[in-house]
């Protein structure tokens, strides 16, 4: 996949390539049936599949919304767009000046000149522009009389509950990590590195990795299944974390302790990602050391337990009809 920084990076217009935009932060199962219709599209026409993206997200940048959490670090967004077959990642850094181009203006300029699309995929909700008064409805007038196809998807739900990132944010910070890996198809990760620690869990007999993460979107302190990817060679380990404060040691930061099964060996600035599979326990706080070992037993009993037959569960999955265009709307904002 190749990565440009900016559409104004694009000198020569690209060879038609079937697109879709948004911030696709997350890259949950709506995101992915989106992305993935753009791809199969791209690959039945012969054309590239391009996906632009828009980092860090308008919301951030505007201070518009209560989530200031990302789900994906950008190297994690770049790398699971690789693997759904997209050729082409335009990233854009969103800032206060592309946020005052118009629809109109920001249409000819950056997707007609730059992008000369041949087809344009976009979600239900997206818009764009000077006071976001660019939707498909627009981008369907201003499209089809030049040759190109414009189509908007409607929402992706898991039962009765529309599948969006802020609905995911809500369910991994209640610690409700199983609910949203229905929604993002995969469980929640964070990356990070292993850093030394205080090396208290090899004196009680559970030897951890303690890991400084870079990922944004945490789930609230508690135990939890998991399982720890070493991104060096991808091998993944069964393990067991505790998230939070250790306030049996009267320690005051947050941090991420797990105890991988079955490893043994160095793990000092390793680059990982940790899977949350599933949230235990809360975390405790016990008077005395030999009653955290005891229940650190029985922690990992359940764990071993657990682990081997988890996989992300499967959400009960179903289409909303796409949008329908609303003349009254297109005229307004053309």
């Amino acid at each position: 996949m190749k990565i440009l920084y900016g559409y104004q990076s694009i000198q020569t217009a690209l060879d038609r390539p079937v697109m879709t935009m948004g911030t696709f932060d997350g890259l949950h199962l709506g995101h992915r049936t989106l992305i993935e219709c753009v791809v199969t599209r791209a690959r039945k026409t012969g054309r590239k599949a391009l996906v632009y993206s828009f980092y860090p997200p308008p919301w951030r940048v505007l201070g518009r919304g209560k989530h200031p959490y990302l789900i994906l670090t950008f190297k994690d967004k770049v790398e699971l767009l690789s693997k759904m077959g997209v050729d082409y990642l335009v990233t854009e850094e969103f800032s206060p000046d592309l946020q005052r181009i118009s629809h109109q203006q920001f249409a000819h300029d950056a997707l007609l000149t730059r992008f000369a699309p041949s087809e344009l995929h976009i979600g239900y909700d997206f818009h764009f522009g000077r006071d976001r008064l660019g939707d498909w409805g627009f981008l369907h007038q201003f499209f089809t009389p030049l040759g190109i196809e414009v189509r908007a998807h409607g929402a992706v739900r898991d039962g009765e509950e529309i599948i969006g990132c802020s609905t995911i944010r809500e369910k991994v910070r209640e610690g409700r990590v199983n609910a949203a890996a229905r929604m993002l198809g995969r469980f929640h990760f964070m990356r990070g590195v292993v850093v030394r620690g205080r090396g208290r869990g090899r004196t009680i007999g559970f030897p951890t990795a303690n890991i400084e993460a870079s990922t944004e979107l945490s789930p609230p302190p508690g135990v939890y299944a998991c399982r720890i990817e070493l991104m060096r060679n991808g091998s993944i380990y069964d393990a067991i974390a505790n998230l939070g404060f250790r306030p049996t040691f009267a320690e005051q930061s947050f941090a991420i302790e797990a105890h991988l099964f079955d490893f043994s060996g160095d793990l000092y600035g390793e680059k990982v990602r940790i899977h949350f599979v599933k949230r235990v326990r809360d975390e405790r706080n016990f008077d005395q050391v030999e009653e955290l070992v005891a229940q650190i037993h029985q922690d990992l009993k359940q764990v071993q337990g657990m682990l081997p037959f988890s996989a992300p569960p499967q959400p009960s999955l179903r289409w909303d009809p796409k949008p329908q265009l609303e003349e009254s709307s297109i005229t307004a904002k053309s």
